[in-house]
């Protein structure tokens, strides 16, 4: 049995106004992650991932890349002990 971790990242760069989110809402639901991602107030993307270890690494592996016009210059990757319990990968509202 697979073990579930919780992350949370920041993804700085060029990531806002380039479907960065939606991108990324795209990927995390074909490889099976749970979570959200939101743009916030400083010009980065914030997300919140749930899912088997391995599964995570080769998502964040992918948010280097990006959509094609965004230019992501680095992500801070942290442990996450928030018991948001989420059933799906939501794009929520801006903070």
């Amino acid at each position: 049995m697979n073990n579930k971790i919780r992350k949370h990242i920041k993804i700085f760069g060029k990531v806002q106004g380039v479907g960065y989110r939606l991108w990324l809402q795209s990927f995390a639901i074909q490889y099976g992650v749970f979570g959200w991602v939101r743009n916030n107030s400083h010009g980065e993307v914030e997300s919140f991932m749930i899912g088997d270890e391995e599964t995570i690494i080769n998502l964040i592996e992918q948010c280097y890349m990006g959509p094609p016009d965004s230019a992501v210059e680095k992500i801070l990757i942290s442990d996450s002990s928030d018991d948001f319990d989420a059933k799906s990968f939501e794009i929520m509202t801006d903070n």
